[in-house]
């Protein structure tokens, strides 16, 4: 389970294909960053998408990130799926999701993160592992079974 506690450094490979399922707690655009070229406007820059197995927490230690890219929204757009910021947020803020995409391990985040900061931090993720960038969302009508 990629939000378990412990060291998360060597538990996982970038690169993997992955399918996992959460509440969908949050989603709101990406901060500036290197990787979109530090694009100000909102559709240049990744969706955060914040997945908790617990919908009636707000504690975001326990929260696993997976991210929309610019260049994914792009390709499901000529499927005629809109995967902008705000349509994401309308579409599945409080329902249960399954994403399926790329295992990446953020290293920016790991002062973030509850599975690897060192001392007084800013923990607002359980993992600095994302499934960045997703492939594909599909809503689900009840919590997954475990």
């Amino acid at each position: 389970m990629l939000v378990a506690p412990g060291d998360d450094r060597r538990r996982f490979t970038t690169g993997k294909a992955v399918r996992v399922s959460g509440y969908v707690a949050d989603v709101k655009v990406g901060g500036v960053e290197t990787v979109n070229c530090k694009a100000k406007d909102p559709d240049a820059r990744d969706t955060h998408i914040e997945l908790t197995l617990e919908p009636m927490s707000e504690d975001g230690a326990k929260h696993l990130i997976v991210e929309v890219t610019p260049r994914w929204r792009t390709i499901v757009a000529a499927r005629g799926e809109d995967w902008h910021t705000n349509a994401l947020r309308r579409n599945l803020k409080g329902r249960w999701v399954e994403v399926t995409g790329w295992l990446l391990y953020d290293e920016e985040h790991e002062a973030n993160a509850a599975n690897t900061h060192r001392g007084k931090a800013n923990i607002w993720r359980a993992t600095v592992w994302e499934v960045h960038p997703i492939t594909s969302i599909r809503v689900l009508e009840r919590p997954p079974t475990r």
